[in-house]
């Protein structure tokens, strides 16, 4: 799959490497890079979160549509069709733009996690950490000495499930109830793989992760 994505990765590469120039640290880079892509696809975000928000205002409708048909699953669709015209209501208008972002966001993932992103950090005079972090291109964890034991702990990786699940409270919940296990589940899920995700990957995500929480806020906040 990278190697269908490999113009954009070169692209993105190509970024970072202006935003170090104008910041002498590749930590800063990913952020910045992560923050003009997060504003470029505002309008996406803005459109899947109001068609989210309209699926959860109509939920009570649909259930009612749903123990009123449920053995007329033909008139159950039917009415639910009308009922989405009606509302004017796209029901896949919540995932189509998220998808059409897909692209650009695994660009910046598969080039945080490419073997020429890596050996840029490794070049002579190159600033590849960040923060605490002494390489970009590792995974991030400090170590703590607690009861004479050297524990590993993944910040990063625990910040990435906290703010997941933020960014998950304040998102629509177009299905109702019946999402609401993966609103646990997800953050879990998450954290714990990103804690093999190289530094880089880890920030980028964490950044995204932030900026789509807050500007889903501010949709819904200002959408009425």
């Amino acid at each position: 799959m990278q190697a269908i994505f490999a113009p954009l990765v070169n692209i993105t590469i190509e970024l970072l490497k202006f935003f170090y120039s104008l910041v002498p640290n590749y930590g800063a880079a990913i952020i910045f890079i992560t923050i003009l892509m997060k504003l470029a696809l505002y309008p996406l975000t803005l459109q899947s979160t109001k068609q989210m928000a309209a699926m959860q205002k109509i939920q009570p409708k649909l259930q009612d549509l749903q123990k009123k048909h449920k053995e007329n699953p033909k008139e159950l669709q039917k009415r639910t069709m009308e009922l989405y015209q009606e509302e004017g209501v796209n029901p896949f208008g919540g995932c189509l733009p998220m998808l059409l972002q897909l692209p650009v966001f695994l660009a910046l993932f598969f080039a945080l996690n490419s073997p020429e992103f890596k050996e840029i950090l490794t070049s002579p005079g190159v600033n590849g950490g960040f923060l605490w972090i002494k390489n970009l291109a590792e995974p991030e964890a400090i170590f703590i000495n607690l009861f004479s034991l050297n524990i590993k702990l993944p910040i990063f990786a625990m910040l990435i499930g906290l703010t997941t699940f933020w960014s998950q409270k304040t998102m629509p919940q177009a299905g109702g109830k019946g999402t609401q296990p993966m609103i646990y589940f997800m953050p879990v899920f998450i954290a714990y793989i990103s804690i093999y995700f190289p530094a880089g990957v880890q920030i980028y995500w964490l950044a995204q992760t932030i900026i789509t929480a807050l500007q889903q806020s501010y949709i819904l906040k200002n959408s009425g």
